[in-house]
């Protein structure tokens, strides 16, 4: 498979999600963009967005939003991506769409497996020995409908092309899968969720809770996302989130990678969506167990006009091979830091990540918060 065969379905995509009808306020928004891939910080870029507000009381920010996003990264990285976002256009209905075709040109490859090993001294010598070329291109749809109260059901389905070029050699990507590895992945679950959150986009109280399962090319995988926010101050909010995948079957290695999750996916396992004391994509596997304890305290806050504060975190988590998913302690890579947040208007949140761990310091980047 070719990725530019798929580039219909981010066309496909943008077109269905469109709004049905003109609405009341309605409106048009153009301004430039910053964003984080795995690996490499900052992509520029630009965003276009046509959104209707929400209530000023309901938890999300628009109830409906059609945005284009394209950026740029100084090592060739790029991102173009519409996502379309109606979760108060129909009364106890929501809907996500997605497509996106996105180049990540120094995604981490180091094995796989919880005990890859890293050698510092290698990377010192040969900055792509760790790192190998991904493209993807591919879309999603979700439809969630509510239950009753905060209880929610919601299916999806997706596919996405991947292709994994290597580097110039030697890297280990090369040595261990080859020059190339081109795969296309058929995605569809089911998840249940149950949100108490008092804001979506940036939330500072209550819980998500949401467990599901997904049928892929030849695996199945099943997981359970729980996390929670307190806030014990005005300015403080404490953040937690643990979570548990077990999958079954074949998956290609492109699956390895991302978590889907509700009208989201995730790192699995490292990078500044999971452990922030990990360079993206250090490890992977089948199974992961892992969580995170996160403080966040604003130190300037200017409303709706925007906030800026720091952060402390604490991430610890593991992989395991197929089936070998059990709780314990044994091998989990501890890692901890803090950082710098920064909110302009309501939800434009960024977060700059300062860690520790087994492999030294890490840098990374964070469009929104971790969790």
């Amino acid at each position: 498979m070719a990725l530019r065969r798929w580039w219909p379905l981010a066309l496909l995509l943008s077109t269905a999600a469109a709004p049905l009808a003109a609405q009341d306020r309605w409106l048009s928004n153009y301004y430039p963009y910053i964003a984080s891939a795995p690996n490499t910080f900052p992509l520029l870029g630009a965003r276009y967005d046509y959104r209707r507000d929400a209530a000023w009381d309901d938890p999300w920010l628009s109830d409906g939003s059609l945005a284009a996003t394209v950026a740029f990264g100084f090592n060739g990285s790029q991102m173009a991506t519409v996502v379309f976002r109606a979760p108060g256009l129909w009364k106890d209905w929501r809907l996500f769409a997605e497509g996106y075709g996105i180049k990540d040109s120094r995604l981490g490859y180091f094995g796989v497996g919880n005990d890859s090993p890293y050698d510092a001294a290698i990377e010192d010598g040969n900055s792509n020995y760790y790192r190998v070329r991904r493209g993807r291109l591919g879309g999603r749809v979700e439809v969630t409908r509510r239950i009753a109260g905060h209880l929610e059901a919601a299916v999806a389905a997706g596919i996405v092309g991947t292709e994994f070029t290597a580097l110039p050699a030697p890297t280990l990507f090369g040595t261990e899968v080859g020059s190339e590895l081109d795969e296309t992945d058929y995605t569809g679950s089911l998840r249940l969720v149950f949100d108490t959150r008092n804001r979506e986009y940036n939330p500072a109280t209550g819980a998500l809770l949401q467990a599901g399962a997904l049928v892929g090319n030849a695996y199945g995988r099943y997981y359970g996302d729980f996390r929670g926010f307190v806030s014990p101050f005005y300015s403080t909010v404490v953040a937690g989130r643990l979570t548990a995948v077990t999958t079954a079957g074949s998956p290609p290695l492109s699956a390895d990678y991302e978590l889907q999750l509700w009208e989201e996916s995730r790192w699995q396992y490292g990078g500044q969506e999971t452990n922030r004391g990990l360079a993206g994509g250090r490890l992977i596997d089948a199974d992961q167990l892992s969580a995170s304890l996160e403080v966040r305290q604003t130190i300037l806050d200017v409303g709706d006009f925007g906030a800026a504060g720091l952060i402390a975190f604490l991430d610890v988590g593991r992989v395991f091979p197929e089936g070998e998913l059990s709780l314990t302690t044994d091998g989990m890579v501890v890692t901890g830091g803090g950082g710098l947040m920064f909110r302009a208007l309501k939800a434009g949140i960024m977060t700059l990540n300062f860690a520790g761990g087994p492999d030294g310091f890490v840098f990374s980047a964070t469009t929104g918060w971790t969790f």
